[in-house]
């Protein structure tokens, strides 16, 4: 697999560059129509429709976001390093700021691969991955996380994939089985990578029933749930441990300054 490489950072190679009239020559491909200007607050605004942000951010939908908080490789490093990985389909790199990077994936399973990683060594630097979403913003960290959920005890016939992925639609979004799961092997739990917004409070059990039978509340166990702080937007930790949140209890601000 080839990553996208520009020559240079920043710089387009020659081939890439395009005339004045071919810039306007190119075919309208925008999937929405052009917004009129309206006022908030006095000042010059521009509201979109859900829907037609929604059109905007899906050739986005396999994207993530790479961070690095102690400096980072080039670009064309970068580049480099994720061309190693042998990748099923083409992935692009763009800087967004001196931290982060936008990693556009081609494939879900190279998307998948790379945000279940969570952390990637760049040579010297570390690197925590995300997933990209339309309230993506450099300052604040996407509360989305693939995390496992266990399903001890279900009665085996329900380990079909479509029916786990039904079951677990109340906790987020199902990504995938793990192999035990897949093959039947382990029939004490059922186990299944989700998509769960670690900001709210995950579904502790679900009622699962047959029509005109009875039913029984399936328990949900999430592994190693993140925390996220919901004051200063990142994942690692709560807003009660958060060392910028001046509203946290005294006794919580005098002991973080002792251990810092």
């Amino acid at each position: 697999m080839a990553a996208l490489q520009p020559s240079a950072e920043g710089q387009r190679s020659p081939s890439e560059k395009k005339s004045f009239s071919q810039l306007f020559s190119q075919p309208a491909t925008s999937p929405i129509k052009i917004q009129h200007v309206s006022v908030y607050k006095g000042e010059a605004a521009v509201i979109f429709s859900r829907e037609d942000v929604d059109k905007l951010a899906a050739p986005f939908r396999w994207t993530l976001v790479g961070k690095f908080s102690h400096g980072r490789p080039s670009l064309e490093d970068t580049r480099k390093f994720f061309s190693s990985l042998n990748l099923k389909d083409q992935v692009s790199i763009g800087l967004m700021d001196y931290r982060h990077v936008l990693i556009k994936c081609t494939a879900e399973v190279d998307f998948i691969r790379i945000w279940m990683r969570g952390i990637w060594q760049l040579g010297k630097y570390p690197m925590r991955v995300f997933r990209w979403t339309r309230e993506f913003h450099v300052h604040k960290e996407s509360s989305l996380a693939p995390v496992w959920v266990d399903l001890p005890n279900l009665p085996i016939h329900y380990f079909d994939k479509h029916s786990l992925f039904s079951i677990l639609s109340p906790v987020g979004r199902p990504l995938f089985l793990d192999s035990a799961t897949a093959a039947g092997t382990r029939p004490s739990v059922a186990r299944v990578c989700v998509e769960i917004d670690v900001s709210k409070q995950v579904v502790p059990r679900v009622w699962i029933a047959v029509e005109g039978e009875s039913g029984f509340w399936q328990k949900i166990v999430p592994e190693n749930l993140p925390s996220y702080c919901s004051y200063c937007w990142r994942l690692g930790h709560l807003s009660v441990d958060c060392k910028k949140n001046l509203t946290k209890p005294q006794s919580k601000r005098l002991q973080h300054g002792l251990n810092s």
